[in-house]
């Protein structure tokens, strides 16, 4: 157990930006930043991580080189600030997808105007994204991404030592280049229902020509609704197998992030 007051004032000051990092992570991290989880809870977790990395991490070396450094401590805890909220923000880009595939295929169910709150995301969306995303979170939890991601959490501090001004700025913006291609894992994962939703459009209009006295525009609601949520529940087995790769692929691009940082 850590006793603080045998702590020096570097030590002091060395624990408050481990704690920084670590706070920038759990506030923008997947499933730690969710509204549902209290302020409180979210800065306990933070301390308690840092208590088990500090001794690790506190090292000689570091304890010497944040004393050279002390006179820039304002631009020490930015620089960590930075560090912790660049990794949460890279394990929130599989929700990010998810969150959209779930909005396209809204869209095409004609169930868009079904407005409820989002906890994860921190804002309204519709009952179809909210779907996804308690399966993708279930998912998240089951296979164990929050331990793999606080594992790299630990990790950083070997690859982004503490106490160091340096910092690689470009690394920050591969983040743009990940984010899109997580964008077009969202469009792969609604591909099934958003292609057989043009089918029946397509199926549908043709009816019209047929036999014009049909009111399309009732009977098109009823009909994409009704078949969507059909084909979206024959189709879960192959969104569950999608989500799951979509979660190993954050993990790997995390650990590269963590290299390149």
């Amino acid at each position: 157990m850590l006793n603080f007051s045998q702590l020096n004032e570097i030590q002091i000051l060395m624990f408050a930006l481990i704690l920084l990092r670590m706070t920038g992570f759990v506030i923008s991290s997947a499933v730690l930043s969710s509204q549902n989880i209290s302020s409180i809870l979210k800065i306990s977790l933070s301390v308690v991580l840092t208590l088990i990395v500090f001794k690790s991490v506190a090292t000689n070396q570091a304890l010497i080189r944040l004393h050279e450094n002390e006179g820039s401590l304002l631009l020490l805890a930015g620089r960590e600030i930075i560090v912790g909220i660049a990794l949460g923000f890279v394990t929130r880009l599989f929700f990010f997808s998810i969150s959209m595939a779930g909005e396209m295929v809204s869209l095409s169910l004609g169930l868009s105007q079904a407005q409820i709150f989002n906890p994860m995301m921190g804002a309204v969306g519709n009952v179809v994204e909210q779907f996804y995303m308690v399966i993708a979170t279930l998912l998240y939890l089951v296979l164990d991404g929050h331990h793999i991601l606080i594992d790299g959490l630990v990790k950083s501090f070997a690859t982004v030592e503490v106490a160091k001004l340096s910092l690689e700025v470009g690394a920050l913006s591969e983040i743009v280049l990940k984010a899109q291609g997580f964008f077009i894992l969202g469009i792969k994962l609604a591909a099934p229902i958003l292609i057989s939703m043009l089918i029946v459009q397509v199926g549908i209009a043709l009816l019209s020509r047929t036999v014009p006295q049909i009111n399309v525009i009732t009977t098109s609601t009823a009909v994409t609704s009704a078949l969507g949520i059909v084909i979206l529940f024959i189709s879960l087995p192959l969104m569950v197998m999608q989500i799951t790769g979509i979660l190993d692929l954050t993990s790997i691009e995390f650990f590269k992030f963590l290299k390149v940082l």
